[in-house]
């Protein structure tokens, strides 16, 4: 009998608790990092195509706190919202020109938006509204798409990977 109990108290989980600070800093540190060197190669963008550079680095951000969101929501269905929301609140801090602050806060609405309809099981949508905002034409729009597709489940992956 002492044997038994001592095995089933050996298995029970316990679930780790987080604070949305800790969450919050390992994505801050992952974000920080993140340099997007090998997509923009993946799509054809040179390190002198200097305005298109900017634009697709600024999407690929608003894109990487999107897929974070989406993310937090399959770790802590609990606490997704809420840790989520105040990430979002730190945004004066990221983002300190304001009209930067507003046009990241718009590109990751747009993309919480395209990821809400198939989450994280199909990111065709999310690549197809990425070659048409980033204006990407290609002799091979739909290879273009299936990469830009790969980039973003690349990007899901990594982020959900070290999520905390």
């Amino acid at each position: 009998m002492k044997n038994a109990t001592l095995e089933a108290s050996y298995m029970r989980v316990t679930v780790a608790q987080y604070s949305a600070d800790e969450v919050i800093q390992q994505f801050l540190a992952l974000y920080n990092c993140m340099d997007f060197k090998l997509e923009l190669e993946d799509i054809g963008i040179s390190r002198f195509q200097f305005v298109r550079r900017k634009k697709v680095l600024r999407e690929l951000r608003a894109l990487s706190i999107a897929l974070w969101g989406l993310a937090l929501k399959k770790s802590f269905p609990k606490d997704a919202v809420h840790f989520f929301e105040t990430f979002r609140a730190s945004f004066p801090v990221l983002f300190p020109v304001a009209k930067e602050q507003a046009m990241m806060e718009n590109r990751v609405n747009i993309y919480v938006d395209c990821l809400n309809a198939k989450k994280d099981m199909d990111f065709l949508p999310v690549a197809e509204y990425l070659a048409e905002v980033l204006a990407l034409d290609a002799d091979d729009t739909p290879r273009l798409r299936l990469r830009l597709s790969l980039i973003t489940r690349n990007l899901y992956t990594m982020i959900f990977d070290r999520l905390v």
